[in-house]
Order: C-alpha cells, then sequence, then structure tokens
C-alpha cells in the first residue's frame, strides 16, 4: 500500500487514524501526520468536532453514526492551547474536546462557547453530579462543558531498565541524568508543566509568581535530558518497547498498549502523586450544526462509547453506566473505580481557573521547548 493509497482510504474513513500508526509502523515509518479533512462543514453536513487524535474513531459515536449514518468530521489537535489558538482565529467547528479548569473559562471569556442544552441529551442524567459542577463548567447557571473522560498522566517506564535504589516511586525519574537522552515528556503545557509544578511541591490551586519562576527552572533544567517532547504516543510508546525510551510522560493507555504487546512496563505512582484530569465537550459559539452537535455530544456520553473508552483506552468515563459494562477485574487492572472523585482525589487534581495563570504558563513552556 503507498502513500497515496493510505491517504485516500483516511479520506473515505476505510481505515482510521488508530489504523493507520499500526500500518506506518509496520512499514518501519515512526512519526506520520496526515491531515485530515479539507471539506467545509456544509459540505458533508456533518457536525465538526475537534478533538485529539485517538477518538476520532467510529466507536467513540456510534450512536451518533446510526442515527445519520456516517460519522461527524473530525479534525485533530495536538493539546488545548491549539485548540483555543485555532477557533480564535476563526477555525470553524461544532463542538471542541478541552480539559476542565481554567481552559473552558478561557474559552468562554474569549466569546468563542455558547451554553449546552442539556435538555436534549438522553444521557445527561447519568453522567457522574461532580463532574458536572468542577469550577469552570457553569457559568450564570448555564453548562458550558459536558464532562467525557478523566484519568491520569504519570511516567511510563520500562521494569527491566528503571532501577529505583529502593525509593519510592517519584516523577525525579524524569530529571534523572543516569538516563538521560533516554526520557521523554508530553508536549503540552497542561501535562508538563503542572506535572513538574507538582514535583516542585507547589501549591498548584494557587501558584504564585515565585512558584511560576521556580517550575520554568525546573523545565529549563529538564530540557537537555530528554530525548523529545511529544504528544504522539503511538510514536512514544514505540521508543519506549524498543528501549530508546525508559520513561516517558503518558497517560493511561501507554502501559495498557505496551503490557498487551508483553511489553514489561508499569505506570508509576509517584510519591508525589500523579496529575488527574477531568476533559470534555463544549459547544462552538455559532455552531453550525447545533442539532447534530447536541446529538453528538450525547452519543460521545452514551454507555456504550464509555465500555470502549474504558476498555481499549483505559481512561475512565463520565457515564456512571459506563462500568456496569466493565467487570471488576478489567476496572481493576486500568486502575479504576466508580468511586470516580475518589480516584481523581488520590492524585493532584488541578482546576485553575484564573486565564492569566493559563497564559502565563502556555508562554512559559513555549519558550523552554523552544530553548530560549
Amino acid at each position: 500500500m503507498d502513500i497515496n493509497d493510505i491517504v485516500a482510504r483516511i479520506h473515505d474513513r476505510a481505515i482510521t487514524r488508530r489504523d493507520l500508526h499500526k500500518v506506518m509502523a509496520a512499514a518501519g515509518i515512526v512519526t506520520v501526520a496526515v491531515p485530515i479533512a479539507g471539506r467545509a462543514a456544509d459540505e458533508a453536513g456533518q457536525a465538526v468536532y475537534f478533538t485529539w487524535s485517538g477518538y476520532d474513531v467510529p466507536e467513540f459515536y456510534s450512536k451518533y453514526i446510526e442515527k445519520y449514518g456516517a460519522p461527524p468530521e473530525a479534525p485533530l489537535f495536538a493539546d488545548n492551547a491549539e485548540t483555543f489558538a485555532k477557533m480564535r482565529a476563526g477555525f470553524q467547528v461544532d463542538l471542541a474536546h478541552p480539559c476542565a479548569g481554567s481552559m473552558v473559562t478561557k474559552f468562554r471569556n474569549a466569546g468563542l462557547l455558547q451554553p449546552i442544552d442539556t435538555s436534549r441529551l438522553s444521557n445527561w442524567p447519568d453522567v457522574i453530579p461532580p463532574l458536572k459542577t468542577l469550577d469552570g463548567n457553569i457559568y450564570e447557571d448555564e453548562q458550558y462543558f459536558v464532562p467525557v473522560d478523566w484519568g491520569q498522566t504519570s511516567i511510563t517506564y520500562r521494569t527491566d531498565i528503571v532501577n529505583w535504589k529502593g525509593e519510592p516511586e517519584s516523577w525525579g525519574l524524569l530529571w534523572d541524568a543516569d538516563y538521560a537522552g533516554r526520557l521523554s515528556v508530553l508536549d503540552a503545557a497542561e501535562d508538563a508543566w503542572w506535572c513538574a509544578a507538582i514535583y516542585a511541591g507547589i501549591d498548584v490551586q494557587n501558584p504564585s509568581e515565585a512558584d511560576l519562576v521556580a517550575v520554568r527552572k525546573l523545565l529549563e533544567e529538564q530540557r537537555p535530558l530528554l530525548r523529545m517532547y511529544s504528544s504522539d504516543l503511538t510514536s512514544v510508546e514505540q521508543a519506549i518497547a524498543s528501549g530508546e525510551l525508559v520513561a516517558a510522560m503518558t497517560w493511561n493507555s501507554s502501559p495498557l498498549t505496551l503490557t498487551q504487546q508483553g511489553i514489561p512496563v508499569k505506570f508509576a505512582d509517584p510519591k508525589e502523586g500523579a496529575l488527574t484530569w477531568v476533559c470534555g465537550l463544549v459547544l462552538a459559539a455559532g455552531a453550525p450544526h447545533y442539532d447534530k452537535a447536541h446529538d453528538l455530544i450525547d452519543a460521545i456520553i452514551d454507555p456504550s462509547t464509555g465500555e470502549f473508552l474504558i476498555v481499549d483506552y483505559g481512561y475512565g468515563h463520565s457515564n456512571l453506566k459506563s462500568f456496569d459494562l466493565v467487570s471488576e477485574e478489567d476496572l481493576a487492572a486500568r486502575g479504576l473505580s466508580r468511586d470516580v472523585m475518589g480516584v481523581l482525589n488520590k492524585g493532584v487534581f488541578v482546576l485553575v481557573v484564573d486565564p492569566a495563570i493559563s497564559t502565563k504558563i502556555e508562554n512559559d513552556w513555549s519558550e523552554v521547548t523552544a530553548g530560549f
């Protein structure tokens, strides 16, 4: 299969991005970026869903496909900052998939969002109540964010290579000069900056100016030790499997994927605490497919989607009924339970809603990763 055939199959939805990674890996190509979609929203007549890589598969919105006979358009972004920048620049979508906290407030304050009509969502009553009311989700009694997925950011490491020397697991592994050139962190401030902040021991809910300076210093010290910054988890997982990397900052899905491949890895439980997060859906102001957008939200928070998300990706889902479709054994193997807030609060759950702090963090991250 040549590259032109692969691209054609992507556009025809005959191959998903998830399958594409497998094809390219088999061909010996480690990283690939093939853009989907140049079609205007109105041409296809389907909702446009701006989302993360891996969330653009039919299993994530099967009820929508059943109703409309086709999937939504699903252009991809790398992180929350890219989503905000593109939407502010005029990129027209119906839904986007940022994470809870300051980003939702930032999107709303910029005039990029409109409230979601939860009365249109048949699955809304089954969404876990504490996730509905997280700071920033509701403004003037209207819902601006529908939670979908939740989980942890921690370190996936090779158990046959990393030696903790009798010490407990720690974020310090990603600053360990013994493994220089064989470490990786996620190329996203909302993960990497906050994980460094946890390691620094600062008050993550109310960071001071001195705290921001301290975290930036840690990130600058880390930079020369890294093999790569990357949010392409397929490439990161391949590098861990080959031994090119011995440890990398990842989400829950990576240790699950690697373990299923027989690679000896563990998802660390850092003594300082893992970073926990909740991501979900926002409705764009002026969304061209308002009705379909609500149907898409409802499909994404359906229990069948939740079962897929839990079993295949290892993430938690916002619909509590999803957990009834998964065995206790499978939940335990993924570090999940029906006690959602218990899992989230076990780590460090960051919900800073001050956009000024978020902007400072994003700027610092951009400068550090660029070597400024």
